[in-house]
């Protein structure tokens, strides 16, 4: 673990922080930095599209003045999509990932099924023999 890996310029709050989260628990080569740092300002620029959606609310006027979604809404969506998208090509252990009760109960069912399945295989594989 490492914890004095500079971090690129230019990054803001939500970039940084994610930069000093991930450098301090994890080493990375060079291109997983290039990686780290493409989703550290991705974390910016999320961060900066939902300040403006914070600032201008999630319906404006359209252009012919009718209550419309914000456009922001796309946006931050696409910028969400994408930082999961660079987090996840860096070879951080899953372990390590926080899960969602979601994932846990997905995990924990898959994990059953599994196993019923080898015991089930097993059974038939003792019983053929």
């Amino acid at each position: 673990m490492t914890t004095d890996t500079p971090a690129p310029k230019g990054l803001g709050p939500d970039g940084s922080a994610l930069w000093a989260r991930m450098t301090a628990a994890y080493e990375f080569g060079e291109t997983e930095s290039a990686l780290l740092a493409a989703a550290c300002r991705q974390a910016d620029d999320v961060a900066l599209i939902e300040a403006c959606i914070a600032g201008g609310g999630a319906i404006v006027e359209g252009s012919k003045g009718q209550p419309r979604l914000n456009a922001a809404f796309a946006e931050v969506r696409q910028g969400r999509l994408a930082l999961a998208k660079l987090l996840g090509a860096l070879a951080v252990p899953e372990d390590d990932v926080p899960m969602t009760a979601a994932s846990r109960r997905a995990r924990a069912a898959a994990n059953a099924r599994w196993d019923r399945r080898r015991a089930e295989e097993g059974q038939r594989g003792s019983s053929s023999n």
